[in-house]
């Protein structure tokens, strides 16, 4: 395909995951504000662990086949191979270990939530349902097929995730419905994901594909150094919610959870060229296109820089106000957003340089991403028993700083890629001066 063809997919990408983004913006909005209110910081706590335990655990049992099986799935194309094949076989190991994860992970629920045997049980699906999803969702994207991914994630899941909340609380389940219907959003996902492989691939010629149990180790073996790197991105992101659990409480972790959730917002920019900019990459890194790679991530990540910069500084000047929406006792929480904005700038705006190095040099990313996890549990260790939330908040700040001068230094290194250029001084002075504006209006605006 042409580099016009290539940027054309990216946009297709982009405008398909800004409208299902809206969908999902507005339907977890909804539902932090109504849980917040409802069913307390409390029980954002425990959601929040078992989300990020649960989600951590799925990345492992994926193995790095969110990006992986686009590589493999390419690699097939070009030697006129069945794709079905490498997809059923890719969906059996995954599935195969996500049980038995799913299965030792039934005793970490019973210490946070012993002898309630029917959450255990339920609970217990959400590791299978992540790993189903993800990998079939991997699989149409191959296709450069967006909508599923989109319809999946942006409107199934969240959606359900509200409905079944509400549903739940007037059911009188109390703290617990909540946990509830997180499982019945990962249900919905996945089905949503069942029937746009479906409408891809066929579901017959997946299942009456031959495949093999010998393929399993060697799927493995290929996809092992992603599977470390996308297990450590997952990791990077959940693990400081396990660690802030045993210094705070629940309700500091929901505190957390909840600046976590607003966070989103600026996050997902960068999140939106990830499902097209992957297996763009993934089909240059192939035919050894380094030019090409280098002119779509210079511009993915200025662009990410620019629109994220513009919706951060307004949540960061209000953010008292913006935690505040969720309920009285989030009100606290203004300094932790702000905190965890920065870090989210940082990041999101350089987080796409990684997928060039994952497919170039696949050993680096698991390398960084390993010593970024090191860090960021003794820094959130040391500074949330010190001051807490926020101290947390600021480990995470500096992990996210570390990360990305190291990801940026080795993709120039090893890529002669250099994203970095005059081009983001336009955009950082607009956006200082709209801060600036901000701040003026907050400060003389009646109380």
């Amino acid at each position: 395909m042409s580099a016009l063809s290539d940027v054309r997919d990216i946009i297709r990408g982009v405008v398909a995951s800004i409208f299902g983004f809206g969908g999902r913006l507005i339907a977890r909005g909804i539902l932090m504000i109504f849980a917040g209110h409802i069913f307390g910081i409390e029980a954002l706590g425990y959601l929040g662990q078992v989300a990020a335990i649960s989600e951590i655990t799925a990345a492992i049992c994926v193995m790095g086949l969110k990006r992986g099986l686009l590589d493999m799935l390419s690699f097939e194309s070009e030697s006129f191979r069945s794709l079905e094949r490498r997809i059923m076989e890719a969906l059996g190991v995954t599935l195969f270990i996500s049980v038995i994860a799913a299965f030792i992970l039934s005793c970490v629920w019973w210490l946070i939530f012993p002898g309630n045997i029917l959450l255990i049980s339920i609970l217990a699906l959400a590791v299978p349902l992540i790993t189903f999803t993800d990998v079939t969702l991997t699989a149409t994207k191959y296709k450069r097929i967006i909508r599923w991914d989109v319809l999946a994630r942006c409107c199934w899941e969240p959606w359900t995730f509200l409905l079944a909340a509400l549903l739940f609380w007037k059911l009188g389940l109390g703290a617990q419905g909540l946990l509830y219907a997180y499982i019945c959003s990962l249900f919905a996902s996945a089905l949503c994901a069942f029937v746009g492989t479906s409408k891809v691939f066929g579901w017959v010629k997946i299942w009456t594909s031959n495949p093999s149990l010998k393929s399993w180790p060697q799927i493995i073996t290929k996809s092992l150094p992603i599977a470390i790197t996308d297990i450590g991105i997952m990791a990077l992101r959940r693990i400081d919610l396990v660690v802030l659990s045993f210094f705070v409480g629940a309700e500091g972790v929901g505190l957390y959870y909840m600046a976590q959730q607003v966070v989103t917002v600026p996050h997902k920019i960068g999140a939106m060229f990830e499902p097209m900019l992957s297996p763009v990459i993934a089909s240059l890194h192939n035919k050894e296109k380094t030019s090409q790679i280098r002119d779509n991530l210079v511009s993915v990540c200025r662009w990410v820089f620019t629109v994220q910069f513009a919706i951060t500084i307004p949540l960061a000047v209000f953010s008292g106000y913006v935690m505040g929406v969720f309920g009285p006792e989030f009100l606290v929480g203004g300094t932790v957003l702000i905190v965890m904005l920065i870090a989210e700038l940082i990041d999101g705006s350089f987080l796409n340089v990684e997928t060039a190095l994952v497919y170039k040099k696949p050993k680096i990313p698991p390398t960084l991403l390993i010593l970024a996890i090191i860090i960021e549990v003794i820094l959130i260790a040391v500074f949330s028993k010190l001051w807490g939330v926020e101290g947390a908040a600021f480990g995470f700040l500096l992990t996210m700083i570390c990360l990305t001068s190291l990801r940026l230094f080795m993709l120039k290194k090893h890529l002669k890629i250099n994203v970095l250029s005059l081009g983001y001084l336009h955009p950082l002075i607009a956006g200082c001066i709209m801060a600036l504006a901000m701040i003026c209006v907050a400060y003389f605006a009646p109380a």
